[in-house]
């Protein structure tokens, strides 16, 4: 059973090897409701062998992760109606966008309320016009918008593991993922966040991760109260900057 002592995503000493010249880690972090890790890092750092892990899609080699209390296990229906992981959508040539949308709202057993769910995702990922279309026929930024609007039509993920999120996006369109993923963070949301946008870190970041050739070189905190803690070489560190629990 899960564990409610825990935070909502604990990372204890987590290393993936994948030969004996080439490792991910030692990381140690957790982030509690509220928070947002970014990690940030040239391409092949790491950054995304970290959320495979929290996503249930790696396992490591060393240490344990857990979110919300329990192993990531993507293949565990309560796993995935709790925790979204951002990637792209399989596409089926002959159903729409808002189709591909019915078929996540009906995997999440939204019911009637899915209509009206999926009517106004739509509208705030800004692919109301498009409904009727092929998702084959979108620029790469409304695919993306596409993937994103997969996130937000479920009403109950807490956890929320997004790599490059920003992937396609303009410039308006990189706002509003703002502006959005700020609002998850305030109804309690935590975020898993892999990116190369500054100004994402800065408005979401509580703790960013520099990752350099799999390791964690060194992190920053955005300051605040004593909750959640990025590690590095295994050490959890504390919200104060000393030694963690």
């Amino acid at each position: 059973m899960p564990s409610h002592d825990r935070p909502a995503v604990l990372y204890e000493s987590v290393v993936r090897e994948y030969s004996p010249a080439y490792a991910v880690g030692p990381v140690s972090l957790h982030a509690d409701p509220g928070e947002c890790v970014a990690l940030v890092g040239p391409n092949g750092s790491g950054k995304s062998t970290v959320l495979r892990v929290a996503a249930g899609a790696d396992q490591p080699t060393q240490g344990r992760v857990s979110v919300l209390g329990a192993e990531p296990r993507a293949a565990d229906p309560e796993f995935r109606r709790t925790v979204f992981v951002l990637e792209e959508l399989t596409y089926f040539p002959d159903l729409s966008v808002r189709e591909h949308l019915e078929l996540v709202a009906a995997g999440h057993g939204l019911g009637r309320a899915g209509d009206a769910r999926i009517t106004e995702t739509l509208a705030r990922c800004r692919l109301d016009a498009h409904a009727g279309a092929n998702p084959r026929t979108l620029s790469r930024g409304q695919q993306q918008l596409l993937a994103l609007a997969a996130m937000l039509l479920p009403p109950f993920p807490r956890v929320f593991v997004l790599d490059e999120p920003e992937s396609h996006l303009d410039g308006p369109a990189r706002r509003w993922l703002g502006e959005t993923l700020q609002r998850i963070k305030e109804e309690g949301g935590v975020l898993l966040l892999a990116t190369h946008q500054s100004s994402l870190v800065d408005r979401l970041a509580d703790w960013t991760v520099h990752m350099d050739g799999g390791k964690p070189r060194n992190d920053d905190r955005a300051g605040g109260d004593d909750a959640g803690g990025v590690g590095i070489g295994g050490d959890e560190v504390g919200r104060d900057g000393t030694g963690g629990e």
